[in-house]
Formats: C-alpha cells, structure tokens, sequence
C-alpha cells in the first residue's frame, strides 16, 4: 500500500432544486457527481463517480441511497455498491466507507467483508471555531488465506476558516475543516500511518477538496470534477 493513496476520496457534491434537511448536502433523486484524486505530484490515481439511485422525504428529515463506483488511474473499474446518507433534525450522518480509497480496496475486493463503522455527523450550521464529531471504520476479511484488517479513525475535526476553493466543477465558498486521520493496516504484518486532513466544505455541494499531509508534507488530494 503507497501512504500518498491513504486517505480521502471524498464523496458529495450534489445539487438540489427542493428544500432539504441539511445546508450542505442537498440531494436529490438521480443527482451524480465525481471526485478525482491525484499524488502530491498531480498525478491522477484514480476517480468516484456517485449517482442517487433512491431518495426517500421527511419532515426535516431524508434518506438517500447513492450508488459508488470506484476507477483506477486507467479508468478501470476496481468496485462499485451502494452506500447510505441520512439526515435528521438538520444532522447528516455520512458513511464512513467513503473515506477507503480505491487503492486501499484492491486488497479486499477479492473476498467477503465484514464492516463495522461509527459514521461522521455534519450539522446544519457550521461556525468558524466549532468542533465535529469523531467517525471511525473497520473492514475485516473473512474467507482469505491471510486475514487482513483495516481501520480508519478520523479524530480532532475543527471548523478553522472560511475560503473560496476553485475545482474544474466551478468556484466555491466554502468552511475550511481540519482533522486527525488515523489507518491501521493488518495483512500478515500490522501497519499505522497517521495523517493531517484538510477539506473544504460548499453549502448545497457539500466536499469539493481534501488534502492528505504527513508529517506536514502533502501525501494527496482528491477534487470534485463533475456534479449534475
């Protein structure tokens, strides 16, 4: 596994003509949009593309099911499936799964896995200075010769700042979010790389930049590319 590939492809970035739970992701029925990631170099390593196959209203409330697909640099395919978001009470609740890149996958596309997640929380209002909560997944493998584990722990999320971020999908204003990440890897032998996460958050599309540092040296980032 390379740690330039480690952490964030980061996942919505959606528009909505109606009137939603949350002020940041705005989905909708059929809603699609794509996330490319590149090394500290600016090379492409490889893309998300996610589309909202069911979307189901409530009052201040939704649940949506957005299907995710998963290419390599070369624009193959390496995994697709469907993930959940919800939002309650103006609270979106964002699947942890989105935060293992494809690189990561490869090792376990192959055999059965077992998942447990405490998945992140985005409120409705976000304040310069204010503190999220914590998300943490773990994948297991259970039917390959030599089990492997994998977590990802996302700790420290801070609200630092305001700033406009331009994507080839457009210009944004946007809150700048910090984070702690840390991956623990285990396949015969155990493995802990700890990083820096900064992303930067649209009201109405949500994550269009992340950025992986090391030790304070940029490993990676991911941009938002396309939404419709």
């Amino acid at each position: 596994m390379r740690a330039s590939l480690v952490v964030i492809v980061l996942f919505i970035s959606v528009i909505s003509g109606i009137s939603q739970c949350n002020e940041y992701y705005q989905l909708s029925n059929g809603s699609e949009w794509e996330m490319e990631s590149y090394n500290a170099k600016g090379k492409l390593t490889g893309k998300q593309s996610q589309k909202v196959i069911d979307f189901t209203s409530g009052a201040n409330s939704f649940s949506a099911t957005v299907n995710s697909v998963v290419f390599d640099q070369k624009n193959k395919e390496l995994m697709q499936g469907d993930l959940k978001f919800e939002c309650k009470d103006g609270t979106m609740v964002v699947d942890m799964r989105n935060f293992i890149n494809e690189e990561q996958m490869k090792a376990f596309q192959s055999y059965e896995m077992q998942i447990e997640s405490d998945n992140l929380e985005i409120p409705n209002n976000l304040t310069v200075g204010q503190t999220l909560k914590d998300g943490t997944i773990t994948i297991t493998t259970a039917n390959s010769p030599i089990p492997m584990t994998m977590s990802v722990k996302i700790t420290n999320r801070k609200v630092v700042g305001k700033e406009s971020i331009t994507t080839p999908a457009g210009t944004f204003e946007c809150y700048k979010i910090t984070s702690k990440s840390t991956v623990n890897t285990k396949m015969g032998i155990g493995m802990t790389f700890n990083y820096t996460t900064v992303e930067w958050l649209a009201p109405k599309v949500a994550v269009v930049k992340s950025e992986s540092y090391r030790n304070d040296k940029l490993q990676g980032y991911s941009l938002l590319t396309k939404r419709n």
